[in-house]
């Protein structure tokens, strides 16, 4: 039976950058598979430069949901050298929810992922060494593959959204947008293509290339509104 490991990206903020330079760091619209694949290194205790080790997570079956749609932020930063002060802009997405998941079909290889994301040898980011994973983060392993479980996996958006949605939605049900490996779908639609395969994260050669993905949508019935998924910070401090 083939697993798969689901994540939860939330929290105040978080950022997935991808065409960023100094002066502007910019970010996606949800997790991009590159940054995901730079959080599981990390997890495993990868360095930079063991660029076979990385590309190998490549191999992971690769999807992701938005479970509430974030809003952008502009960070406003001046860094100053010796001889010369910069401006720069840093984007983040606030108040978003995110699953991603990954999957193989050597469920050994998920086990053994898996548990470094429970125990990480580095810490793990949601993007950036400013926002951290929160308790929630790591929601398990699940015996079905990853086409299946992006469908049928509980809506993780905060009650507030989900009520807020609710309302809105002149139908008894919500349609929540999901990408996915292009290889993951049969249908014939042809695929979009992000720059986010990891070639190499060696701070003297980072280099990335184009996946094929495809977008897909999942059905929320109204019925699952109302779930307790709120947010609670004191939850990974034993906090009541």
């Amino acid at each position: 039976m083939m697993k798969t490991i689901i994540l939860k990206f939330s929290g105040p903020l978080q950022s997935w950058g991808t065409g960023s330079n100094f002066e502007t760091r910019d970010t996606a619209r949800y997790p991009t598979k590159s940054a995901v694949i730079g959080l599981i290194g990390g997890a495993l205790g990868y360095r930079r430069d063991e660029t076979e080790k990385i590309q190998e997570l490549n191999e992971l079956s690769f999807g992701v949901r938005i479970e509430q749609r974030g809003t952008l932020l502009k960070d406003y930063h001046i860094a100053r050298s010796a001889n010369q002060t910069y401006v720069t802009n840093r984007y983040y997405l606030q108040d978003a929810v995110f699953l991603a998941m990954l999957s193989h079909e050597d469920s050994s290889w998920i086990d053994t992922v898996a548990k470094a994301l429970v125990s990480p040898v580095f810490p793990l980011y949601m993007g950036r060494r400013s926002v951290p994973v929160d308790s929630e983060f790591f929601q398990g392993v699940v015996e079905n593959d990853l086409l299946s479980t992006i469908k049928s996996y509980h809506w993780q958006a905060s009650g507030w959204y989900q009520k807020k949605l609710s309302r809105e939605s002149k139908l008894n049900r919500i349609m929540l947008d999901a990408y996915v490996d292009a290889s993951l779908l049969d249908d014939s639609l042809p695929p979009m293509f992000q720059r986010d395969r990891v070639e190499s994260f060696d701070l003297m050669n980072r280099n990335h290339s184009f996946r094929p993905v495809k977008s897909m949508q999942v059905e929320i019935q109204t019925a699952e509104m109302g779930k307790d998924t709120e947010h609670d910070a004191f939850q990974g401090i034993g906090g009541v």
